[in-house]
């Protein structure tokens, strides 16, 4: 099924903001986002009117559209947020992944291999590949898009302090605890580790804001 053109320009313009392409602040030029994905002007702009919704655009009469800043107080209202939701979606992983999806992650996992010998980038493709997996494995279609949601508005407060940043910030060894919880259906041992998880970015970004 192909994508609408409004569909294709959303997630464009998400991706380069979550990556920081289009950086907190920045003026969103429409002209120049038509041109470049040669998307007419009515889907982008529906596209920029959903980003708004989810807080990512900022449209002020008048003045412009504006990629949305980042502040101390949105880490600390998403840490609140993903502390609970990331916690469920593994509780929920424990009950119901599948044999596959276990294999997937163990597999994952061993891709990572020594989680200091890989660099900050490297660090957040798994981290983000890892994280989608165990969305999935929740068999929850909406747990899973607000899962990605509140991701993707971390990954953008990873992405500005990328350069700042080593490969053991995220706490990748928790996930092989979340794994282990997964393999012998013990909730609280996953949960315990996804919490380890979280709370580790979030300490880590703040010493940086």
């Amino acid at each position: 099924m192909s994508l609408t053109d409004m569909q294709r320009a959303y997630a464009l313009i998400k991706e380069r903001i979550i990556t920081t392409q289009m950086p907190p602040g920045s003026l969103i030029q429409e002209l120049a986002l038509m041109k470049e994905f040669g998307i007419g002007r009515t889907p982008i702009r529906e596209a920029l009117k959903q980003l708004e919704m989810e807080k990512l655009v900022v449209i002020s009469p008048r003045r412009g559209m504006f990629v949305a800043e980042v502040t101390l107080t949105n880490l600390a209202q998403i840490q609140e947020i993903r502390d609970v939701i990331d916690s469920l979606a593994v509780r929920l992983a424990v009950q119901r992944a599948t044999p596959h999806e276990i294999e997937a992650l163990r597999c994952l996992l061993d891709e990572t291999g020594e989680a200091e010998l890989l660099d900050a980038r490297q660090t957040m493709t798994f981290d983000r590949r890892i994280h989608e997996l165990l969305a999935r494995a929740t068999h929850n279609e909406l747990l899973a898009a607000e899962l990605e949601r509140y991701y993707g508005y971390s990954l953008r407060i990873w992405y500005l302090y990328l350069s700042q940043l080593g490969p053991t910030d995220l706490a990748m060894d928790a996930f092989r605890e979340v794994l282990a919880g997964i393999e012998t259906g013990d909730a609280a041992r996953a949960e315990a580790a996804m919490r380890r998880h979280i709370q580790q970015f979030g300490e880590t970004i703040k010493s940086h804001l």
